[in-house]
């Protein structure tokens, strides 16, 4: 039985870790078999209209952080009432929402038709955004909330392992539809019945876990926050959809493939960072909630040395191998040249940059400051729409890419300097410090990379993967030296708290 925090965060962390593996290889499997049957325009219009799709969280109105908050102090006090309270106001809400939602995908049935820049029928990609829209209606009728809860008692893994499963299913169904003759219709409806199933599952082993008492008058405190989480939500998906707008307006589908190809090992690499930082929001919200300001600082030292390390060491390797990686990947495909190093070297910094972010936000989010940040997320959202619509008409997907990197440096940037001020006091030196140090480390990867990478042949995936194994080596070599001269305390640190982890879920 997982009794502390430690415990359940790593549990956490290992079914995430499963998680995301899954994800990321099913990700690369299912857009090859799409490109290979369908070609680059459908890949790229199925990308599209599944970011499209994605605005509509902001119709839940920022409901998941707040309500989260409401839980931390709930679960802490193993009050029974006020969890069942605060998940039937939450879960009444979302139920609205979900009927909202219906109409946002009625309304892109007939608008999204008009924008895409692609020679496939109108009715066809209706058709597309019905069966795409469908799965995401049931993402919010019947999931979010129990989700939210899960994520709030550190039992992320619940979810972890249902989506697991799911997403495993879906390449499995999608690929025997594929090479049964079917079409993309058939493909994406298979997609659908397999992920409207999962929250369903989710649901049930919810309502039988906790108890929720359905008679209990609905708490709506966490609702009272959702107002200013809401701005956070509709400046996330403005930041996230600014590029899928405009690259559908101005370039031709078949360039949506290609930025969308490249993603997958961009998003890729920070849902890996993910699976060691998730449940680590949690953690902070209950230090925080249970006024343990010291321990909440001595551990965001030791996660923001991760995350930089991370950052530092995977991403310095991604910037010499993503495009020889997308040039084996698409090989074959001739309808559109995948090859695009600017534009691949700026996405990848935008993400380093993203990624660096994540320490702040978590304990801003577990602090509950939202509308002390709001204006930080609308700005960065403000400045990522002016550039991308800017530069995209002119430079295409490089314009996009650097809409994203100006923004996510200005919102990272805000990030350290709010949290320095307002909830863990430190010089802001000490980020500095540390960005100085990545990107120092990035650059010395890359240099001798490139020198040594210049004796491999990256034409196939043997000569890739054994070109990356040693581009590792190198990474993980260069970063164990810098960490033992410039951060051997923060280093030993991390280790110690590493092996604490280990030993008390051994002994659990």
């Amino acid at each position: 039985m997982l009794k502390t925090r430690g415990q359940k965060a790593l549990i956490n962390t290992l079914t995430l870790g499963i998680y995301q593996v899954v994800y990321f290889v099913c990700g690369l499997i299912l857009p090859r078999y799409i490109l290979t049957y369908f070609g680059s325009t459908y890949n790229g219009v199925v990308s599209s209209i599944t970011r499209f799709l994605g605005f509509i969280s902001i119709l839940n109105m920022g409901i998941a952080g707040p309500t989260r908050v409401a839980l931390y102090k709930a679960l802490a006090e193993s009050n029974q009432d006020r969890i069942s309270g605060i998940v039937n106001a939450t879960q009444r809400y979302m139920r609205k929402v979900g009927c909202v939602l219906l109409l946002y995908i009625g309304a892109m049935v007939f608008v999204y038709p008009c924008l895409a820049n692609t020679e496939i029928p109108n009715t066809e990609i209706a058709l597309l955004v019905l069966i795409l829209g469908a799965q995401s209606f049931a993402t919010y009728f019947f999931g979010i909330t129990y989700q939210i809860l899960l994520t709030a008692d550190q039992r992320q893994y619940v979810h972890n392992l249902i989506t697991t499963v799911a997403t495993v299913l879906n390449v499995v169904i999608a690929v025997l539809l594929m090479k049964s003759g079917c079409n993309i219709f058939a493909v994406k409806l298979g997609s659908m019945v397999v992920f409207v199933l999962s929250p369903i599952t989710l649901a049930i082993y919810v309502k039988r876990k906790y108890q929720i008492n359905a008679k209990v008058p609905q708490d709506k405190t966490a609702l009272k926050g959702r107002w200013d989480a809401m701005w956070h939500s509709l400046a996330n998906i403005v930041h996230n959809g600014v590029h899928s707008v405009a690259l559908t307006i101005f370039v031709d589908v078949k360039l949506l493939s290609v930025y969308s190809v490249y993603y997958l090992v961009i998003n890729g690499l920070y849902q890996i960072l993910t699976i060691f930082t998730s449940s680590l929001e949690a953690a902070f919200g209950n230090m925080l909630a249970k006024k343990e300001i010291k321990l909440a600082y001595k551990n965001l030292e030791t996660y923001e040395y991760f995350v930089y390390t991370f950052v530092s060491l995977v991403f310095s390797c991604t910037l010499v191998l993503i495009v020889p990686f997308v040039k084996v990947y698409t090989a074959g495909i001739t309808d559109v040249n995948y090859s695009m190093p600017v534009f691949a070297c700026i996405a990848v910094v935008a993400q380093m940059i993203m990624c660096i972010r994540q320490p702040y936000l978590s304990m801003v989010q577990a602090a509950g400051h939202y509308k002390q940040t709001r204006n930080g997320a609308f700005t960065e959202a403000i400045l990522n729409v002016l550039i991308t619509f800017a530069l995209t008409p002119v430079l295409g997907l490089v314009g996009a890419a650097l809409g994203m990197l100006f923004a996510n440096t200005f919102r990272t940037v805000q990030y350290m300097v709010y949290l320095r001020k307002n909830i863990v006091f430190r010089p802001i030196r000490k980020p500095l410090l540390m960005l100085v140090w990545t990107a120092a480390n990035t650059i010395v990867v890359v240099l001798i990379c490139q020198y040594v990478l210049r004796f491999f042949s990256m034409a196939s995936w043997t000569g890739w993967i054994v070109a990356g194994v040693v581009c590792f080596a190198i990474s993980f070599v260069v970063n164990l030296i810098s960490s033992l001269i410039f951060c051997k305390r923060k280093l030993l640190t991390f280790i110690c708290t590493f092996k604490n982890i280990l030993v008390k879920r051994k002994k659990g």
